[in-house]
C-alpha cells in the first residue's frame, strides 16, 4: 500500500507546495508551529481541497483537479485521529469504537482484535470522562482502526497528554506498523516522540518539504 501525492494550496503566509510517495509504516510529519502539517493532513482527508494537485492511495484516485475528482471525506478509506479526539462523551467506549462501523461496506477487523490490541477491555463500558487520557487516545485510535482504514493519520497524538501517559500510548502507535500494513502518518512537534516512534521524518516548513530521513539528518536542515 502506498500514499502518493502533489498538492498545492495557498496559505495566509505562503503557498503549500508539497509532493511525495509514502509506503506502509510510519512516517513522522515534524516541523515548526505554522509550517502546513495540519493543511497537508486536511488536503490528504478531503477536509480541504487543493487548488491544483492529486492524492492517490494504493493506486486509486481521492483527489485530482485536473480531472474534476474529489472522493467524499466518508469514502476515503482513511482513519483520521485528531489532536482533541472528539470521541462521544454520552457514549461508552465501546459504543465509541463502534460509532463509524454502519459507514463502512466492510469492516475487516473485529472489535475483539481492536480491544485486544489497544488493551481496552476492562474499559468498555465506561464513558470516555472515567478513563485516563492515555486510554482515551486509544479508544480514538480504535475508533479510526475500525473502519478499516488504507492510511491512519495521527495528528498531535500526544499533545492532550502529560509524559506519564506518553510513555503508555507510544508503544501502541509504534505497534501498528507490525499489525496493520498501511501508511501511517503522525504530526507531532516533539522531536523525541517522533525518534522514538519511527527512523523516516518528513520536515515540513512553510509549506515545503525540506527533508526526509531520520531525525538526525533532518534536524540540521534551516528551516527559516
Amino acid at each position: 500500500m502506498a500514499l502518493e501525492f502533489n498538492l498545492q494550496l495557498p496559505r495566509r503566509d505562503f503557498d503549500l507546495k508539497l509532493s511525495g510517495l509514502f509506503e506502509n509504516g510510519i512516517t513522522g510529519i515534524y516541523g515548526p508551529s505554522g509550517a502546513g502539517k495540519s493543511s497537508f493532513f486536511h488536503l490528504l482527508s478531503g477536509l480541504e481541497k487543493p487548488v491544483q494537485g492529486f492524492v492517490k492511495l494504493n493506486g486509486k484516485v481521492l483527489t485530482d483537479t485536473e480531472k474534476g475528482i474529489s472522493v467524499p471525506v466518508n469514502k476515503r478509506r482513511i482513519g483520521v485521529v485528531f489532536q482533541d479526539r472528539l470521541l462521544l462523551p454520552h457514549l461508552s467506549v465501546k459504543k465509541n469504537l463502534l460509532f463509524g462501523v454502519p459507514y463502512v461496506k466492510e469492516s475487516k477487523l473485529s472489535l475483539h482484535e481492536v480491544v485486544d490490541f489497544l488493551s481496552l477491555s476492562s474499559v468498555l463500558k465506561s464513558r470516555p470522562g472515567e478513563i485516563s487520557g492515555g486510554e482515551q487516545q486509544r479508544v480514538a485510535i480504535g475508533r479510526a482502526l475500525m473502519t478499516s482504514p488504507e492510511m491512519l493519520l495521527l495528528d498531535e497524538p500526544f499533545s492532550a497528554v502529560d509524559y506519564t501517559l506518553r510513555s503508555t500510548i507510544l508503544p501502541y502507535i509504534k505497534g501498528l506498523k507490525e499489525v496493520f500494513p498501511i501508511p501511517i502518518l503522525v504530526i507531532s512537534h516533539d522531536r523525541d516522540d517522533l525518534e522514538k516512534l519511527t527512523e523516516r521524518i518528513c520536515l515540513i516548513s512553510r509549506g515545503r518539504e525540506r527533508a526526509l530521513g531520520s531525525m538526525y539528518e533532518v534536524a540540521s536542515v534551516k528551516t527559516g
